[in-house]
């Protein structure tokens, strides 16, 4: 009990001690310096740079401490552990706001997917049934594109050329869910 006592003891001074010696501003400033940029890195999307340079951060200050602070293993151990810890308290902070909280109704966090809503859910047979009928293109069809035919808008692939928005065009096949079309012209 008492050796477990002195441990604790030990490894809290040991703890302050970083927060406390003579290069100690430096430490502390990379640490919150590279905590702050993983945050951007979590929100900003991009290329990593902000994560790079906060793990970096984060890096030289351990190199701090080591170094300049003359830390001792333990304090060194203890950095790592503290960054490690904070760095997957926000990380898991971002997660669970992504899914329940305030970052998941905002633009960062993208809740609808590029497939339509109502993807699949009509069969072949009930597909076939426009076979014949017109619509206007209300996107580029090169060859994939969108058609309105009434207040229904469906994808469809052409099989010749490209055809233009504002088009008018027939369907004239479906294959394997998929709607082909063909520009009429007077």
């Amino acid at each position: 009990m008492l050796y477990s006592s002195m441990l604790a003891n030990s490894a809290w001074s040991e703890f302050t001690e970083i927060f406390t010696g003579e290069f100690a501003w430096l430490t502390i400033t990379l640490m919150v310096v590279g905590m702050i940029l993983c945050i951007i890195e979590a929100v900003v999307p991009g290329f990593g740079i902000f994560g790079i340079s906060g793990i970096i951060a984060e890096v030289c200050a351990v190199i701090v401490n080591a170094t300049l602070c003359n830390g001792t293993p333990m304090q060194v151990f203890i950095l790592i552990l503290l960054i490690t810890l904070v760095t997957l308290l926000i990380f898991l902070i971002f997660v669970r706001s992504a899914r329940f909280g305030l970052l998941g109704k905002t633009p960062i966090v993208e809740n609808k997917t590029a497939i339509p809503e109502n993807y699949g859910e009509k069969d072949e047979t009930e597909l076939k049934k426009l076979i014949g009928k017109e619509g206007i293109t209300i996107t580029e069809c090169k060859p994939i594109g969108k058609i309105r035919i009434g207040s229904d808008i469906y994808e469809v692939s052409t099989k010749d050329t490209m055809i233009l928005k504002g088009e008018v065009v027939t369907i004239v096949a479906v294959e394997d869910n998929t709607i082909y079309v063909s520009k009429i012209t007077y």
